[in-house]
C-alpha cells in the first residue's frame, strides 16, 4: 500500500521503545553503579608503594564509570520520542536534575579522588591523609553522595519506561496534569 497508516506518533510500529535494548542497558547501569560503588568502596584502603598504579587505575576507573553513567543514561533518552523527535527543551525541564545532581556527584568525586591521589603520590602515611580536614569532608560527603546518586540514577533511568516518555498524546496530559492539577482531563487515569 502506497499510504502508511500513521499512528499519534509517527510511522506504526516505531513508537515504543525496542524492550531487548532497553533491557540490556538498564542491566548494563546496574553493573556500572556496581562498579562505582566497588571503586569508592576500597579507594580509600589501598595504600603504599605498592598500591601506586592501583590508586591511580581506581582513579581513573572513577571518572569514566561517572562518564560512562550519563553516557548510558542518555542512550536511554533516545528511545523516547522527547529526543528521537528533538524536543530538547522538553527533555531539559524533564530530566535537568539528572544533568545537575551528576555534576555536583562529579565535581566532588574529583575532589575525593584528587586528594587521595595527590596523598598516595607523595607517599604520605595514612594517619596524615585522615587527619586532614578536607580529605575526611570530601571522604564523607563524596561517599554520601556517591550512594545518593547511584540509587537515584537507577530509579530515574527506571522511570524512563513509562508510557508517557513514548506516546506524544499521554506526554501532553502529564504537561497539563502537571500545569493544571485540577484539569477534567487530569484524572487519576490520565497518565500512566
Amino acid at each position: 500500500e502506497p499510504c502508511r497508516r500513521h499512528s499519534a506518533m509517527g510511522i506504526e510500529g516505531q513508537d515504543g521503545v525496542a524492550p531487548a535494548r532497553f533491557a540490556w542497558k538498564l542491566n548494563a547501569m546496574l553493573v556500572l553503579v556496581a562498579l562505582d560503588c566497588t571503586c569508592n568502596g576500597f579507594a580509600d584502603h589501598l595504600w603504599g608503594a605498592s598500591y601506586l598504579r592501583l590508586n591511580i587505575a581506581i582513579f581513573a576507573t572513577s571518572l569514566a564509570l561517572h562518564i560512562c553513567l550519563l553516557v548510558l543514561f542518555f542512550m536511554l533518552l533516545g528511545h523516547t520520542f522527547l529526543l528521537r523527535y528533538g524536543l530538547l527543551l522538553e527533555m531539559w525541564h524533564e530530566f535537568r536534575s539528572v544533568f545537575l545532581f551528576s555534576a555536583i556527584r562529579f565535581a566532588l568525586l574529583i575532589g575525593a579522588r584528587v586528594l587521595r591521589l595527590e596523598a598516595t603520590l607523595e607517599g604520605r602515611p595514612p594517619a596524615s591523609y585522615w587527619d586532614s580536614l578536607p580529605a575526611r569532608a570530601m571522604y564523607f560527603t563524596h561517599n554520601l553522595a556517591t550512594v545518593a546518586f547511584d540509587a537515584w540514577l537507577l530509579r530515574k533511568a527506571h522511570s524512563l519506561a513509562r508510557v508517557r516518555f513514548y506516546k506524544p498524546a499521554l506526554w501532553q496530559r502529564h504537561k497539563v496534569r502537571a500545569r493544571c492539577p485540577t484539569s477534567p482531563t487530569a484524572g487519576p487515569s490520565a497518565v500512566p
